[in-house]
């Protein structure tokens, strides 16, 4: 409890500072003015470009899930998958992504597998994010204050990847459950061994040629329209920049995404889109009119899919609502 409410008080801490170099010396009325003459056909087509983002996830997760998730829907994937989006917004700790795991776990599918689908993942993600690195080092000079943790990011992915080449080589082998939990305990040795064995059966989708071409296919889709969202809102706000600008947006806004503030990120988002955009000469005006907009967009619709997804009609809705009113534990 202590720990929870230091972290809160720090992320509001640095929500207020961040805040604060957004505003002082802002003149409101520019902002105003940049956003009350957004072009709203450009601003439709970035909450479309949200939506479709949001659908490529789900596809995704239901590849991950292999044979294993082929009888769960992808209309009640993509609803978990919102209320996930939402969770994460208004809680700390990533409790959304737990939640996927328990929900999902309700349909019969073993809970550690669904782990593993998760895992893999956010791997696969990571090394989206070292190719957009790699891209934008050799398109623009990028500065100190993200090249050298995106270096940091890039070693971690590396090990990662590592990491699942040497389970995935070694999933066959059955006697690495054993290897690994042969200091547990007998009473609890037997269950171990299980929840190990279905986590390291979520890799076997790796062995399926086709995974490749479809997962970098629905990746590709992802980061695609997750950039085309940042340009939709540019070209909304008549910001003309580098054709780079709206993918370098995107890094930041991915790099920060763990800084600890207040749930929403208010504050520690628009001040990295003002970050962000100061490298390609934006002025803070229009910086923060882009900032506040794309949070509205890219926040809002997924949180209010989340909230309809649990409080709405259906089996489906039926099945998420008494669960997200529990605390989860793990």
């Amino acid at each position: 409890m202590l720990r929870r409410s230091i972290r809160l008080l720090v992320g509001v801490v640095i929500s207020l500072i961040a805040i604060y170099f957004c505003v002082v010396g802002v003149d409101y009325a520019s902002v105003w003015g940049y956003l009350r003459q957004a072009n709203l056909v450009l601003i439709s087509l970035a909450i479309t470009s949200v939506g479709l983002n949001n659908v490529a996830k789900a596809m995704r997760w239901k590849l991950l899930l292999g044979k294993r998730g082929a009888t769960v829907p992808l209309w009640h994937l993509l609803q978990l998958h919102l209320v996930g989006q939402m969770l994460n917004q208004i809680l700390p700790a990533r409790i959304g992504d737990v939640s996927r795991i328990y929900l999902v776990g309700d349909l019969g599918i073993a809970r550690s597998f669904v782990l593993g689908t998760i895992a893999l993942e956010k791997i696969i993600d990571m090394a989206c994010y070292v190719l957009i690195f790699a891209l934008l080092l050799i398109m623009i000079p990028l500065p100190a204050w993200i090249r050298q943790p995106a270096y940091a990011l890039a070693l971690v992915t590396l090990a990662a990847l590592c990491g699942i080449g040497v389970l995935f080589f070694f999933r066959r082998f059955s006697g690495l459950p054993k290897w690994v939990t042969g200091l547990i305990p007998v009473r609890l040795r037997d269950q171990t061994e299980m929840i190990i064995g279905d986590a390291l059966e979520s890799l076997h989708v790796l062995a399926d040629r086709r995974f490749g071409l479809r997962m970098t296919l629905l990746s590709t889709v992802i980061w695609i329209t997750a950039a085309f969202t940042n340009y939709f809102i540019l070209w909304a706000l008549h910001i003309n920049v580098s054709s780079m600008s709206g993918l370098f947006v995107l890094f930041v806004l991915m790099a920060g995404i763990n800084i600890s503030s207040v749930p929403g990120q208010i504050g520690v988002f628009e001040y990295l889109c003002v970050l962000s955009l100061a490298v390609f000469g934006v002025d803070q005006a229009p910086a923060i009119s882009f900032g506040v907009l794309l949070h509205v967009i890219t926040y809002l619709p997924p949180l209010v899919a989340g909230a309809l997804a649990i409080w709405g009609t259906g089996p489906a809705a039926r099945s998420l609502r008494p669960k997200v009113s529990e605390t989860p534990h793990v």
